[in-house]
């Protein structure tokens, strides 16, 4: 996949690339949030078709089983995107992507324990935590608008991506042409 990016960048003329940092709120399942901070090197493939390799850094918590125990999920992320730009004008951008995620993530979870003694029944809710390694599709989505006069662009990204399960984002994106 590297050589057919590399041969196909190196016939396609256009500018070499953009760097994207971007932060905003995630949403991991219900009373599970947080934000998360993107950084991207995006290059031009061929006419209409870009590829991109970042990092993202997610840190949501919350309450969502019991308010005893706080959960969290914190996952640090490498991706490598392969976007379609069906639009792309002096000013404006609009990207679709698909990718590829690597992982590695620190959670902490509370599920109930229910202890019988007797004819009587006790539900407790141990939290368990873990870290460890995983692996998924992303699914991007992204509007930016060229400042005029400026090697700057500004934008919104709205992703579905996997951080330890499949994770929501959306927030603003700056951009710097290189």
């Amino acid at each position: 996949m590297i050589l057919i990016a590399g041969r196909l960048h190196a016939q396609f003329s256009n500018p070499p690339g953009e760097l994207k940092f971007g932060a905003g709120y995630t949403h991991d399942f219900p009373k599970l949030n947080g934000y998360t901070m993107v950084a991207e090197y995006i290059f031009p493939l061929a006419m209409h078709w870009q590829g991109g390799i970042g990092g993202k850094y997610a840190d949501m918590n919350g309450y969502p089983r019991t308010n005893g125990v706080k959960e969290f999920t914190r996952a640090k992320t490498i991706d490598f995107n392969l976007y379609w730009v069906p639009v792309q004008t002096e000013q404006q951008l609009f990207r679709i992507g698909l990718g590829y995620s690597f992982s590695f993530f620190h959670i902490n979870r509370a599920y109930p324990l229910y202890v019988t003694n007797g004819t009587k029944t006790t539900v407790t809710w141990p939290a368990t935590e873990e870290t460890g390694r995983t692996t998924g599709i992303n699914l991007v989505a992204e509007y930016a608008f060229c400042i005029p006069g400026s090697n700057l662009s500004i934008g919104i990204r709205g992703a579905l991506y996997k951080a330890y399960t499949r994770t929501y984002f959306i927030g603003p994106m700056v951009g710097f042409q290189l």
